[in-house]
């Protein structure tokens, strides 16, 4: 009999709780990320810059801030992120590398411009400290100030 009632509540519940939507838990997002009116929608940019040469010598923090002061600033005076890194990859040969790295973050409106810039800065950067390659990471993003 007892397990009757049981099943009797249970059976009860299924019908009452759909009659109920207040006691459900809904995830939301935050009101701003929709309201808000100074959003805009730009693209971001997050370039990777290996600091080891070949040989084995590494970019020196002298070195980087004149790249970054000669190079990066010139083509994105309006601002510009740098982070330092730590992180690995597989070289051409298929050797694992690990280095420090510096990661410089552009926010920017889309233009052919801003992509030929970002691309001269890769280019320059390969060139004066003997890269194989610096890695370009590229997402719209919408961003408010």
């Amino acid at each position: 009999m007892n397990k009757h009632l049981n099943s009797l509540c249970l059976t009860g519940m299924l019908f009452v709780l759909p009659v109920c939507p207040a006691t459900i838990a809904r995830a939301q997002l935050p009101q701003s990320a929709d309201t808000n009116v100074n959003q805009t929608n730009l693209l971001k940019d997050e370039l990777y810059f290996g600091l080891t040469k070949p040989g084995g010598e590494t970019v020196s923090e002298s070195e980087w801030q004149e790249f970054v002061k000669a190079v990066i600033t010139p083509r994105f005076r309006e601002g510009l992120t740098v982070l330092d890194g730590s992180g690995q990859f597989l070289n051409s040969s298929g050797m694992l590398i690990r280095e420090n790295s510096k990661i410089v973050i552009l926010i920017y409106d889309s233009s052919p411009d801003k992509n030929r810039a970002i691309n001269e800065i890769i280019e320059t950067y390969k060139r004066t400290f003997q890269q194989e390659s610096v890695l370009r990471a590229t997402s719209e993003v919408k961003v408010s100030f």
